[in-house]
């Protein structure tokens, strides 16, 4: 194969022989390291087998022996007075050692064992007759106390009966002294024993004398006076001395016993020192077994170990050799080429191609870098282009850009820049500011918030700052900026973007100060203005909507219109709203009771115009709002009948003679308070031509009271205004809405008002009188509601002032009827006072009445006769009774078509 060829073969194939090599490299390591390992394992069986029985023999003798004789130890340690647990112990150890004799396989071991049960038998015996001694020396404890104690009860009873009869008591003391060290003596004993470790006893010598001796011989010879004692006393000592005597004795076998016991503990410790020579010889059998089986199978191992490491060693050399002739031939050659081609490329040679000779991926290479040099050198002319490009950009852009380090001094700054900063040159600038925050910055403190700004949010996006041009001019700038940092990633500067906003500021303050003007004006109007826009949410809500509502306008704006307006039902102007979007013409509403009662209870009326607007390209609209309750009621109230145009004429006239004099009165009243006001600069000023203040004309007039004669004066010309007014709306006639509507329905609304509103002063509470309904059914009525029931409500107001004088139960009758075909027949009667016929002739005349001065005017019979004779060709009559009471009857025809009021 040419060497061409060699090098037209891929490096992917060659990779692919590579991996077959090594692919049969380790197949042949797998095979050598299967085939040596089933060898290892077949002579470990060989040698592992043979030794295993018996070092496993070996360790469960040791620790069956080791467990025995733990389990002696304890036992010889706590058998003491506990029969159950000593019977059931003693029995396992026995049963241990016969399982021990059973399983071992030592001829030492086993006569060693069967010595070993013989003498624990012995010792059991031994140790049954200690637990007996122990238990009989408790018995004598009990009885030694319980006979010095019946001996201490019977001397007391003896001293009590002498001191009874007077006799010598000296002796008998002396007795119950004696006892009573005798009882403290014994509990000495008795803790003594409770202290005794019997083990201790194990190793005395055997003339040694038993414990207590000398305390119980001591004991005997201070109880020998009891013998001499009264009866009982001396019988009773003589036992209690036999019993000390029995207990010397059992202290005497006990200690025999105890040292015989360990005689026999001794004799078992060397059985069981012999045993455990024996097994110390087995373990060292085993440990020699042990030995020789390991050399054997690390012989074995290093074997296996040393062909397997030559083998590996051959196939490493011939790998090595393959690998190094594939790696240096096709990959090291090629890099260095490549490695030297870049670092020409590195030194400024960027035209010379490279040059590999090879047809493999490293020809891709080649093409790839040879590529790269071409289109770098279009790159090169590009770039150029692009520089020259935006070099006019930066020269030519009418906002700032600059470069500043973290010190305050300006590093670069584009033709922009200079001009808003007040400069001639670039140099001038970048010498003049060795530190921004001292010369450029109004507030010295800016530059340090504006780098805590920075830092916190990484750059800056139209922040706006004051400064100073080179000549001490002040203007607004508007910086838009962010932190540079260098390969460290450490701040070094800031770069950015200025742009004076002096202008534009100054057209923001003026825009603010309109606004502020226009709101004013807004918010200063007394009628309700309400913004909207398309989708019904607010935009504009003004002071007087806030006092009419429990929103601000800043809680409102951008709420829905239904949800925030309380004073109408949302289904009253909506579709009025919608009606001027479409159409884009205004739209009215008169006279639109509101849901919202005054402050008296009684309904509002508010008149409402929605215009249409239309701003830079959004629809809305604003809806103005006027309260017309005043206006509404005067016009219900001043409702005329035709038989009262002479009387209109009349007030008509009167009242035009009456205005002229009290338009004169209040525009006197106004231009005095006018003149006496400090707040006019002439006041003042002819206050000091005649040697005063206007302050001190004021305090005079006011610790003279002459302002409140102005006020008085004020208020009863406004008041007499109003009642002339009164008079005018009176002779003048009204609108109505005239709809068919439930008699017996407007009936009980109009008595629930006369129940909640009837607030008049003097008057008796509605509540209080017991009404009765008679009501038949009648058909529907083509009136005005609003006039009918205000009507109606004159009736209950005039029944209960009859009614406040009655003494026994107010009674009120409602009757309601059909009358002759057409009509309806409405009776009002009442249990009151009554009237006399001259006052029932005259009760619907205009201003008559029978109240005191200053409680009414006497217009309201006179307009609800009005209402009902004029406005809806009824009849209103009245029959009454002096003592008995009134009936006023109303009669008001069914249909009320245009040809009734022809």
């Amino acid at each position: 194969m040419t060497n061409k060829q060699k090098n037209s073969v891929s490096i992917k194939d060659r990779l692919r022989q590579l991996s077959l090599v090594v692919i049969l490299f380790f197949v042949l390591m797998g095979v050598t390291l299967y085939f040596n390992s089933r060898n290892v394992r077949q002579s470990l069986d060989q040698i592992v087998v043979g030794s295993f029985n018996t070092i496993v023999d070996n360790s469960q003798s040791s620790r069956n022996f080791g467990l025995l004789q733990v389990r002696l130890n304890v036992f010889k340690n706590n058998f003491y007075l506990d029969d159950n647990w000593f019977e059931t112990e003693s029995r396992g150890i026995l049963h241990d050692i016969e399982l021990l004799k059973t399983t071992t396989k030592s001829p030492e071991l086993t006569p060693l064992l069967s010595q070993l049960q013989e003498q624990f038998s012995v010792y059991l015996e031994r140790r049954s007759w200690v637990n007996f001694l122990l238990f009989w020396r408790s018995e004598q404890d009990k009885d030694i106390g319980d006979v010095s104690l019946l001996i201490q009860d019977i001397i007391d009873e003896k001293i009590s009966e002498a001191k009874l009869v007077g006799a010598e008591v000296g002796s008998l003391n002396e007795l119950k002294v004696w006892i009573s060290t005798c009882r403290m003596s014994l509990f000495e004993i008795a803790k003594l024993n409770a202290e005794e470790n019997p083990v201790n006893l194990l190793s005395v010598p055997m003339d040694t004398p038993p414990p207590l001796t000398n305390e119980l011989s001591n004991l005997i010879t201070q109880l020998q006076p009891l013998t001499a004692a009264a009866p009982p006393v001396d019988r009773l000592g003589k036992h209690l001395i036999d019993h000390f005597y029995y207990y010397q004795y059992l202290m005497l076998q006990y200690q025999a016993v105890m040292v015989r016991l360990g005689e026999l503990d001794r004799n078992l410790d060397q059985l069981s020192t012999r045993i455990l020579a024996s097994m110390e010889q087995l373990d060292q059998l085993t440990v020699s077994a042990v030995g020789g089986v390991r050399r054997e199978i690390k012989h074995s191992i290093l074997t296996s170990v040393t062909f397997v490491q030559v083998i590996l060693f051959v196939l490493a050399i011939l790998t090595w050799l393959f690998l190094n002739n594939l790696f240096k031939k096709h990959f090291q050659s090629p890099l260095e080429m490549v490695g030297t081609r870049l670092k020409q490329f590195e030194d400024g040679d960027h035209h010379s191609l490279m040059q590999l000779n090879r047809h493999d991926e490293w020809n891709d290479i080649e093409t790839g870098f040879n590529r790269m040099l071409s289109s770098l050198s279009e790159s090169v002319v590009a770039l150029k282009k692009s520089e020259k490009h935006y070099r006019g950009i930066y020269n030519s852009i009418t906002e700032g850009i600059f470069r500043i380090t973290l010190s305050g001094k300006f590093t670069d700054l584009n033709p922009a820049a200079i001009s808003i900063l007040g400069f001639e040159s670039l140099a001038e600038g970048l010498n003049y500011f060795s530190d921004a925050g001292e010369k450029l910055f109004v507030d010295p403190q800016a530059q340090q918030r504006m780098m805590d700004l920075l830092r916190d949010k990484k750059k800056l996006i139209n922040h706006e700052v004051e400064m100073y041009r080179q000549g001490g001019d002040v203007f607004w700038a508007s910086l838009n900026c962010y932190l540079v940092h260098n390969e460290q990633n450490h701040e070094v500067g800031v770069e950015g973007v200025i742009t004076d906003i002096t202008s534009r500021k100054r057209a923001q303050d003026a825009l603010r100060q309109l606004q502020s003007y226009l709101q004013n004006i807004i918010d200063s109007m007394p009628s309700i203005l309400i913004g909207v826009n398309t989708d019904l949410k607010v935009t504009l809500w003004n002071k007087r909507a806030e006092q009419e509502s429990a929103f601000t306008a800043v809680e409102a704006e951008g709420l829905p219109l239904e949800e925030i307006c309380q004073l109408f039902s949302p289904a009253l102007y909506l579709s009025q709203l919608e009606e001027t979007f479409r159409i884009g013409k205004s739209t009215r509403l008169r006279k639109i009771e509101s849901l919202k009662k005054g402050t008296d209870g009684r309904s509002r009326f508010f008149d409402l115009m929605i215009f249409p607007l239309s701003l830079a390209g959004t629809s809305g609209a604003v809806i103005h709002i006027d309260d017309v309750t005043e206006r509404t009621r005067l016009e219900e109230i001043m409702i005329q009948s035709e038989k009262m145009s002479s009387i209109g004429g009349l007030a008509a006239g009167l009242a035009h003679e009456i205005n002229n004099p009290l338009a004169v009165i209040l525009q006197s009243v106004q231009v005095l308070s006018r003149r006496l006001s400090p707040d006019l600069e002439k006041n003042q000023k002819t206050a000091e031509d005649l040697g005063t203040t206007i302050e001190a004309l004021g305090e005079y007039i006011r610790l003279r009271g002459c302002e409140k004669m102005l006020h008085s004066i004020s208020h009863a010309g406004q008041r007499a205004a109003r009642i002339v007014e009164t008079m005018q709306n009176f002779s003048q006639r009204g609108e109505s809405n005239f709809i068919f509507c439930s008699i017996s329905d407007l009936l009980e609304r109009t008595v629930e008002l006369a129940g909640s509103d009837y607030d008049m002063r003097h008057r008796f509470d509605f509540k209080e009188i017991n009404v009765v309904r008679e009501y038949q059914t009648v058909p529907e009525v083509y009136c005005d509601a609003g006039q009918i029931q205000q009507a109606i409500l004159t009736l209950l107001k005039n029944a209960a002032q009859a009614l406040s004088q009655n003494l026994g139960e107010a009674r009120l009758t409602l009757k309601l009827s059909r009358c002759e075909e057409s009509y309806v027949c409405l009776q009002v009667e009442d249990n009151g006072s009554g009237m006399e016929a001259e006052v029932a002739a005259q009760i619907f005349e205009p201003f008559y009445t029978t109240q005191e001065v200053g409680q009414g005017l006497g217009l309201g019979l006179s307009i609800a006769y009005f209402i009902v004779t004029d406005n809806h060709r009824g009849r209103l009559s009245v029959t009454s009774v002096p003592g008995t009471g009134s009936c006023f009857e109303m009669v008001l025809p069914i249909k009320n078509s245009d040809d009734l009021f022809s």
